[in-house]
């Protein structure tokens, strides 16, 4: 074969490479853009409170008055301050879990007792929620009432727990927390 001949071999299989290259670049390319508006439309379908602007957000949401925002600050500052204590016994319990799996010979009867307590924050958590939404509802006129149903359904998790967030960091950035 001519010399010709073998560059224009070599040409095609150049243009038939950069062809594979540009369409695995592209579909790659195109399944990732895909991926990140699925995120973004479950992320919108589901309400965001912003842990720093919660007062507000339920003002804003709810139309609250002067006296029912007074109430609601009261029902908040209840509900952050045994929340918080409760999140913060559920991460040591978590963290003890965690460490007695860990430990060379592992007790079981304490796994038990750290799941069970667990278990019994976690309740604990569901009841402060609880109460917190109904101490919500009961300053809300009807109307409202069906408002604040909607948002906490729509704060619903993929596991149907309602998102809320707490206090954050200090860097102005909340972190959700189950309720």
């Amino acid at each position: 074969m001519n010399q010709s001949g073998k560059n224009r071999i070599l040409i095609w299989i150049i243009i038939i490479l950069a062809a594979t290259n540009i369409s695995t670049i592209g579909s790659f390319y195109y399944h990732r853009i895909s991926e990140l508006k699925d995120v973004e439309v479950s992320q919108d379908e589901q309400t965001v409170v912003p842990g720093e602007q919660r007062t507000r957000f339920f003002r804003d949401e709810l139309n609250l008055d002067a006296n029912q925002l007074d109430q609601f600050r009261d029902i908040n500052r209840t509900f952050n301050h045994t929340g918080r204590d409760i999140e913060m016994s559920l991460e040591k319990l978590r963290e003890d879990l965690i460490n007695e799996l860990g430990a060379p010979e592992t007790d079981r009867s304490k796994l038990d007792r750290l799941a069970a307590e667990i278990g019994e924050d976690h309740r604990k958590l569901k009841e402060v929620t609880s109460t917190f939404y109904l101490n919500m509802k009961a300053i809300c006129t009807p109307e409202q009432q069906i408002k604040l149903n909607q948002i906490f359904k729509s704060m619903l998790n993929k596991d149907s727990q309602v998102n809320l967030p707490h206090q954050g960091n200090g860097k102005g950035r909340g972190r959700w927390r189950n309720r």
